[in-house]
């Protein structure tokens, strides 16, 4: 059988058809896909550039607001989220806001013009105790933010100290000191050493005040002069009716001078120590809020917690906070109790909480108060002005008789020159009598009377004219203290049984007190802590329920600070401590890990900050956060003023940003 080629092109061609196919096929796929993921990666790259001008958008709003970040604002006004309605190609978007709540209030172009402290501790006694002594379980770290400066020794007994920053000791270091740069004892001493000097509060002594009586589960004090620590000590304790209260101290400055230790008081003021003893219920000190930070009306057990019971100008600059003046010998002890302290903002000055007064005398008054108008009684003569002056013009009376005979001279006014403020201590005073009898004899019956009260004075068998001093100070003395002496009535009776006549010369009243002033601090307080008999200023006592917090600058150059730490959950001096010494003791029961005392850093201004979200929803009219956010950042705000934020004018700074790509 023949055979020719005859169809035997037919397997080649399909061969190359089914290759060709399978080349075309393979290639339309690769478009398709080339054009899908040009479409998906132009559809990414337009939700990312959305979002990012999401997040620029929310930015932009709060840097053209006056938001702060205060506890009740709302980052976008009234919404803490921004929407975006057709926002980007052909979609939505929407921006979610979070207050950061790290907060820094600090302003400080210079060490002179600074609103905190250079150090977080500076002790400014040079020598005779230790500058910072620090006693705690052995292992234990007691931790600072910011410098520690002594001009004269740390001692640090157990442990360690243990601080972000430097150490200065113009003294010998003892124990373990951790710091970057490793610590510099033996300093020869800079200007970071120096007493910053900052003015108190107080120019003048405010007004007066008592001790208040309980008036429910809230007892308010009201900013002024308090002197009475035998009373407030009384009110604070576990057998006072008042147990368990809160011990509100409004907003404003207090001075405390306690005079419980004179030896001339008043009745109403009692004798004691000059200790205020805070040892049931819990203070808090400056403007109140919630748990939740936000200002209410007066603190509450349910509603206000310490630490976080007043507000705190480490974290608002419109903090309206106390500052607790201390005069004198006066203290403060915190045993079973819980106190917080909070100071108020400034932008050019520390926030000082607790101050000690470094300068300041009392200055006694010496005044002879004489009568007005014209004397009255049964004299036989009393001249207008016979009774002021020793001057030979004398109210008289001639007794003609035998027998008991009796004659009074009432004299009025004896008004002081100056109105004498309530608080004041009397040291004395006495009724000088200038008189005699042309027939004297010692057995006459003399008196003078103030008011009701009657006091003997002395007769005498001649014809001279004598001066005798009566002491009324038991009698005036409540008087003068409580404000309430503005002039008195005196008399003078003689009770004679012979004939003659009877001279007064003169009825005066001589007073010596002294007013309230703002003193230095002195007594025990001034006596180096190794002495038996020195006291320090604050003390913070190692009993069950103990918690001491102060949310600002505590500044006592001249005294010592003794605190012990039982149950800190957070810093204990939030703004930094100035003193002469201070002494600190951490018992095992600490569990706080941070730092015990702090100074918050540098910063140019009022800065807050956000955390922002941007969420993105392409096709559609509006858009409702949720899932995963296309972006995000941290940004924060600086303010030249803290307290008037201008919109427009606040410095932004980008902390962070992120997106899904």
């Amino acid at each position: 059988m023949k055979r020719d080629d005859t169809g035997a092109a037919l397997p080649l061609v399909l061969i190359l058809v089914t290759v060709v196919a399978v080349v075309l096929g393979a290639l339309l796929s690769f478009a398709d896909t080339s054009v899908r993921a040009t479409v998906n990666l132009r559809d990414q790259a337009a939700a990312a550039y959305t979002a990012d001008g999401a997040l620029q958008a929310g930015i932009n709003s709060i840097r053209n607001s006056t938001f702060t970040g205060a506890p009740g604002q709302q980052c976008f006004g009234g919404s803490d989220t921004l929407a975006l309605p057709g926002f980007g190609s052909g979609g939505s978007a929407a921006v979610t806001c979070t207050a950061d709540p790290a907060k820094v209030l600090i302003q400080c172009p210079s060490l002179s013009a600074c609103n905190r402290p250079g150090s977080a501790i500076l002790t400014l006694g040079t020598g005779g105790e230790d500058g910072l002594n620090i006693q705690q379980p052995s292992g234990s770290s007691f931790r600072v933010h910011g410098v520690v400066y002594s001009n004269s020794t740390i001692n640090v007994v157990n442990g360690s100290l243990d601080t972000n920053t430097a150490v200065y000791a113009r003294g010998a270091c003892a124990g373990t000191i951790r710091s970057t740069p490793a610590a510099n004892c033996g300093y020869p001493g800079s200007g970071l050493g120096a007493d910053p000097g900052y003015a108190p509060a107080l120019t003048s002594v405010p007004a007066h005040r008592g001790v208040p009586g309980c008036t429910g589960p809230v007892v308010t004090f009201e900013p002024g002069f308090y002197d009475d620590a035998v009373g407030l000590s009384a009110l604070m304790t576990n057998s006072s009716p008042c147990k368990d209260s809160i011990w509100w101290f409004k907003p404003g400055a207090y001075y405390f001078d306690f005079r419980n230790s004179e030896v001339t008081r008043p009745p109403g003021l009692p004798a004691g120590d000059d200790v205020w003893t805070i040892n049931s219920g819990r203070l808090v000190a400056g403007t109140p809020v919630d748990r939740a930070g936000r200002i209410i009306a007066a603190p509450s057990a349910a509603g206000s917690a310490i630490p976080g019971a007043c507000d705190n100008p480490i974290e608002d600059a419109k903090a309206a906070g106390v500052q607790f003046v201390f005069g004198g010998d006066s203290r403060l002890a915190v045993k079973a109790a819980e106190a917080e302290i909070c100071g108020s903002y400034s932008g050019t000055k520390p926030p000082v909480a607790l101050y000690g007064l470094t300068s300041g005398v009392e200055a006694p008054v010496t005044a002879t108060l004489t009568p007005s108008g014209t004397p009255a009684g049964t004299f036989t003569s009393a001249p207008a002005g016979s009774l002021s002056t020793v001057d030979g013009n004398f109210a008289t009376w001639t007794n003609n008789g035998n027998g008991n005979q009796s004659a009074t001279v009432t004299a009025t006014g004896y008004a002081p020159p100056a109105a004498i403020p309530a608080g004041s201590l009397l040291k004395s005073a006495k009724i000088r009598v200038v008189h005699g009898n042309d027939n004297g004899s010692s057995q006459d019956n003399l008196s003078v009377q103030l008011g009701a009260d009657k006091f003997g004075v002395p007769s005498y068998p001649d014809k001279v004219l004598h001066t005798d001093l009566v002491d009324v100070t038991a009698a005036l003395s409540q008087q003068v203290y409580d404000g309430g002496f503005t002039g008195a009535q005196l008399g003078y009776t003689a009770a004679l049984k012979h004939k003659g006549t009877e001279q007064l010369d003169a009825l005066q009243l001589e007073l010596t007190y002294t007013p309230p002033a703002l003193r230095a601090q002195n007594g025990c307080t001034q006596l180096l802590y190794t002495n038996s008999a020195a006291c320090a200023m604050v003390t913070s006592v190692n009993n069950s329920g103990n918690r001491f917090y102060v949310q600002g600058t505590t500044y006592a150059p001249k005294a010592v600070l003794d605190i012990t730490l039982n149950n800190a959950i957070e810093p204990i001096f939030r703004f930094g401590v100035i003193a002469r010494s201070l002494w600190v003791k951490e018992t095992g029961s600490v569990s706080f890990t941070g730092a015990v005392i702090e100074v918050p850093d540098d910063s140019p201004g009022f800065v807050f900050g956000v955390y922002l979200a941007a969420y993105v929803c392409p096709g559609a009219g509006t858009c409702a956060p949720g899932g995963t956010p296309a972006a995000r950042a941290r940004v924060a705000y600086v303010d030249g003023d803290p307290a008037n934020p201008v919109p427009g004018a606040r410095q932004v700074s980008v902390l962070s940003w992120s997106g899904n790509r």
